[in-house]
């Protein structure tokens, strides 16, 4: 009995040795996916497979991780920037719900050869690496998650109703970190610039203002969107370097907080690490007002959080993060 499946009643066809996709999609790219559930729901692991596209033009394909039934997936992938062209550019991209968010691409185009060419990625802790390999080349692409740190299947994608042919696809999950060349190629903290990075809705920027300002008096030092970025920046990669350089991240909790996806990507990317056992940085909840079960994401209620609006126990806070942060 075949361990994939497809949450789409067509489209898909599974024999030992090959897995076709074929016909339309959903959505604005005509996506669609399968998934291995052999191997059961993985945190970390690697997934690799041989990849024939059958057009040569306006084609799009690769592979997934963490995914579930519902559209809730990380992918890597390629895709042309017009239909008509032959070249097409490694992608990173998160799937919500079936909306596609663009998280990192490579610069350089790929030329993908006509027959297979091997495409790989690999998930572990926060880190996220593709690889893909044709005849004439070798592409690598590293990024950040900032998918939700649930376990999920891994997979095949295809877009724009893209024919596909796959052989040779290896699932294997994994305990251990990215090779040493992909960690290697990744900013490495040996002291962290800032004591806290704090994620926020931008409806509650005047609130979060004050705390900063709390902050400063007790020279815990802080990363504030507003005052790191500026017009030109890349906003994606200025928090990725963000983060990588704070000990601790502070989700400010509030019921604006669950309609800000940049501040659940930011905290999730963390938390995400810190399921898999990476505990350099560490997500600390800071409740902002009185409503707080109903607003604390599911993912954070087990965490000791502090309350901004008990002026004790925030103080306690500022106590802890003057004390515990690294000089």
């Amino acid at each position: 009995m075949s361990t994939w499946k497809t949450p789409e009643s067509r489209g898909w066809s599974f024999t030992e040795r090959l897995i076709t996709g074929y016909g339309a999609g959903i959505g604005e790219f005509g996506s669609s996916y399968a998934l291995d559930t052999g191997t059961g729901p993985l945190l970390n692991g690697r997934i690799s497979a041989n990849l024939r596209l059958i057009r040569n033009r306006g084609v799009g394909a690769g592979l997934v991780c963490r995914a579930d039934d519902s559209w809730n997936f990380v992918a890597f992938y390629t895709a042309p920037e017009e239909a008509d062209s032959p070249a097409t550019f490694a992608r990173f991209g998160v799937y919500n719900e079936g909306a596609l968010t663009s998280v990192v691409n490579l610069d350089e185009p790929i030329v993908l050869g006509t027959g297979y060419n091997r495409f790989s990625l690999e998930f572990f802790s926060g880190q996220l690496r593709g690889e893909i390999k044709t005849k004439d080349g070798h592409y690598e692409l590293l990024t950040t998650c900032v998918a939700q740190p649930f376990p999920g299947h891994a997979g095949l994608l295809r877009l724009y109703g893209t024919g596909l042919m796959a052989t040779d696809v290896i699932v294997q999950r994994t305990t251990i970190p990215l090779t040493q060349e992909a960690v290697a190629a990744e900013p490495v903290a040996t002291q962290y610039d800032f004591d806290v990075f704090l994620c926020h809705s931008g409806t509650d920027k005047d609130l979060v203002r004050l705390i900063a300002k709390a902050f400063a008096a007790n020279d815990i030092r802080y990363w504030l969107d507003e005052e790191q970025l500026t017009y030109g920046d890349g906003v994606a990669t200025k928090i990725a370097d963000g983060l990588q350089r704070t000990r601790y991240v502070v989700p400010c909790i509030s019921a604006n907080l669950a309609k800000s996806g940049w501040a659940r990507a930011e905290y999730n990317a963390i938390l995400n690490a810190e399921f898999s056992g990476d505990t350099a940085r560490i997500v600390i909840p800071l409740v902002l007002d009185e409503s707080d079960a109903e607003n604390v994401p599911i993912l954070l209620r087990d965490k000791k959080r502090a309350f901004y609006a008990n002026k004790t126990e925030f103080e306690h806070f500022l106590r802890f993060l003057t004390q515990r942060t690294p000089a």
